[in-house]
């Protein structure tokens, strides 16, 4: 018996194995070979119902965009200036592309919505 009379990539799935699986879809356009890719699908199908307006809205939701600022690019956060030199240092190490774009301010910046205002009273003494 040769390979080609027992494997078969078949377009459907034989009905002993597709009546079981319910509501089961295959996206041609979409390869499973990239994480990434699956990733955002699966955050586009979560949010899906709420912006195709089949469920109630979720209030302050932001705008869905298709590319994350990220992308598949990696991200290294740092807890000050410190970490640029070291990140130029470790690609050169390496031997990757020295490039890296920062996405973020240099210094950590509250937005205007943060009340500055602390609750607690100070303490006076006795």
């Amino acid at each position: 018996m040769r390979a080609r009379e027992f494997i078969t990539e078949e377009k459907t799935l034989p009905p002993e194995q597709a009546d079981p699986m319910n509501h089961v879809f295959t996206l041609p356009g979409v390869k499973s070979s990239d994480p990434y890719q699956i990733y955002r699908l699966g955050v586009a199908i979560a949010r899906a119902r709420s912006d195709a307006g089949t469920q109630d809205p979720i209030p302050n939701m932001p705008e869905w965009s298709a590319a994350a600022a990220f992308g598949e690019d990696a991200v290294i956060a740092g807890f000050n200036a410190g970490v640029e030199p070291a990140i130029d240092h470790a690609l050169k190490m390496a031997g990757l592309p020295v490039k890296k774009v920062q996405i973020s301010t240099p210094n950590s910046i509250e937005p205007s919505l943060v009340n500055r205002q602390s609750p607690v009273k100070p303490f006076k003494g006795y």
